[in-house]
């Protein structure tokens, strides 16, 4: 991990009042560090399926408050945000696959069907089937995301 020149004044000022090399200071905070790195790649929440809420959130978060630096832990509202930015981008699909294209005799018939009073019904629009694998995970376990969020009607 390469450090900051900040970062270097700080190991520097830690070092004289410890009586040890900067390099042992640097060592111990980048091994300090990477345990909690490890522990966060472990949590459950990089799994697109399931949505935890709050309850459940909280029996896995892990957060700790440490002299100097604050509060180290993931955050439930950072949490929600992250989630909702990864649902819009499941659902950008390029135009050129969203839009339904006609040939030019498709639409020759459909302006032919019209003009003789026969009305057109276009085709029906797909329902965006992303809830049907995606989990919300509570106290009481977890449950369906299609059983609690209500259809478009």
């Amino acid at each position: 991990m390469k450090a900051s020149k900040t970062e270097l004044r700080d190991f520097e000022i830690v070092a004289e009042q410890l009586g040890v090399s900067v390099s042992d200071v640097k060592n111990i905070v980048n091994s300090f560090f990477d345990v909690l790195v490890s522990e966060s790649r472990k949590l459950p929440f990089d799994n697109p399926q399931k949505i935890f809420f709050k309850e459940a959130f909280d029996r896995f978060a892990v957060v700790r408050q440490i002299p100097f630096i604050g509060r180290l832990g993931p955050s439930y509202s950072r949490y929600l945000k992250w989630r909702a930015n990864e649902a819009k981008e499941i659902k950008m699909v390029p135009k050129h696959l969203a839009r339904k294209k006609f040939t030019k005799d498709e639409v020759e018939t459909i302006a032919e069907m019209v003009l003789k009073g026969e009305g057109y019904a276009p085709p029906e629009r797909k329902r965006n089937n992303n809830y049907k694998r995606v989990w919300l995970v509570g106290q009481e376990g977890k449950k369906s995301a299609r059983q609690v969020i209500p259809k478009e009607r």
